[in-house]
């Protein structure tokens, strides 16, 4: 195998890469937004259940804790799960630094004008940059997979915590 056919070769795996890691993103994001509504409803439940003579308002001592417990592990999972969807490019959309070949990134592609970018494509060497945006599409991905991990734990420990005390309520 040639050089170039090498080249062309890992060019093709890069982007079958590519794709799976933001099929992998897409995915992520959706169990990040299940886990969200999952939680709200929760909390809405919880407060439903408190005020006005309910059940929860006549909690006190230990089991006061352990609801408040479970609602702090219900809050900061919904929190970890915002996190998941926040967009991870610092806000800031950067244009490529002089000789930098950065044309994976939107916020990258919109300093450049059609012509130049097009030109740029032809004589650009598409690898290097391909390979950057792989690792840092990892990274991104690995943070959220942990967070909305971290989520759904927090979630099913903050719950039973609060299922807990409503069924000795």
């Amino acid at each position: 195998m040639s050089q170039d056919e090498s080249r062309a070769e890992a060019v093709k795996v890069a982007w079958q890469i590519h794709a799976s890691l933001h099929e992998s993103t897409r995915t992520v994001d959706a169990k990040a937004s299940f886990a969200l509504a999952m939680e709200s409803a929760a909390l809405a439940g919880i407060a439903a259940l408190s005020g006005g003579g309910r059940a929860l308002d006549r909690v006190t001592g230990f089991s006061e804790f352990v609801l408040w417990l479970g609602v702090a592990l219900l809050g900061l999972s919904a929190i970890l799960a915002v996190l998941v969807v926040v967009p991870r490019h610092n806000g800031q959309g950067r244009s490529p630094s002089p000789g930098e070949d950065e044309f994976l990134f939107y916020g990258h592609l919109r300093h450049w004008s059609p012509d130049d970018l097009a030109q740029r494509l032809v004589r650009a060497e598409v690898l290097p940059s391909l390979s950057r945006q792989l690792v840092i599409m990892s990274g991104i991905a690995w943070t959220k997979h942990r967070r909305v991990q971290q989520s759904l734990v927090l979630a099913v420990v903050g719950s039973l915590l609060v299922a807990v005390v409503v069924a000795l309520a």
